[in-house]
């Protein structure tokens, strides 16, 4: 009886230490980061720091993955909760691996339209006519890190909207003639809106409208 025991005993031993050694992990060469972010958003092109140690040469893939012409790589995730990224590694000595890296993907924050890079969510922007006159209409976030200066981010119209007036189309990120003679009618305290503000991301798979702007009047 002592004897079968001791059989068991060893046996199972045996298993458990086998079985810990096979479910030690493997480091990975590939590393991959997320530049001044801490997580994926939709809808924007990510950018990625990608480096991969003791190889001949390395290829980057995943739904949404692009590399520049400067040889940056960015990652624009539509649907899902999960973005992956594969590393497909040739090492020196001429073998194939294959490194996966999973991110978690979150909604971006309401985007704004900005005037003069002014506004937030129901706020109210008191401008003078002689700085309307002047300004530069955008769209971004506050308290984002991501830049957002690219051409996917330039202003190509705009709606005025004043109380009592059909509301003005303005081309480009400017006020048009048309707009500042409408604007110049108003007298101090008045309030009109910009809204329907149009901007060209080819990434924004949600089309949210940005957030209007409520500008008044100020001597």
């Amino acid at each position: 009886m002592k004897k079968v025991s001791f059989i068991l005993i060893f046996l199972f031993f045996s298993f458990t230490t086998t079985a810990q050694k096979d479910s030690i992990p493997v480091s990975k060469k590939s590393v991959i980061s997320l530049d001044k972010i801490k997580t994926i958003y939709r809808g924007i092109r990510n950018p990625l720091s990608i480096a991969v140690a003791d190889c001949k040469s390395f290829t980057v893939s995943g739904l949404g993955v692009q590399k520049d012409e400067k040889g940056k790589f960015f990652i624009a995730p539509g649907v899902g909760l999960e973005a992956k990224i594969t590393v497909t590694i040739v090492n020196f000595d001429d073998s194939i691996s294959y490194e996966e890296h999973s991110f978690k993907i979150e909604n971006v924050p309401l985007i704004l339209a900005k005037i003069n890079n002014q506004n937030c969510a129901n706020c109210i922007i008191e401008l003078s006519k002689e700085e309307i006159k002047n300004a530069i209409i955008s769209v971004g976030y506050n308290d984002f890190k991501i830049d957002l200066n690219s051409e996917y981010f330039q202003v190509e119209e705009f709606l005025v909207s004043i109380a009592g007036v059909k509301q003005i189309k303005n081309r480009g990120n400017k006020f048009s003639v048309e707009s500042i003679k409408a604007i110049n009618k108003l007298k101090s305290g008045s309030d009109f809106y910009i809204l329907n503000v149009r901007y060209p991301n080819p990434f924004n798979s949600l089309r949210r409208d940005p957030e209007l702007i409520r500008i008044i009047i100020k001597d």
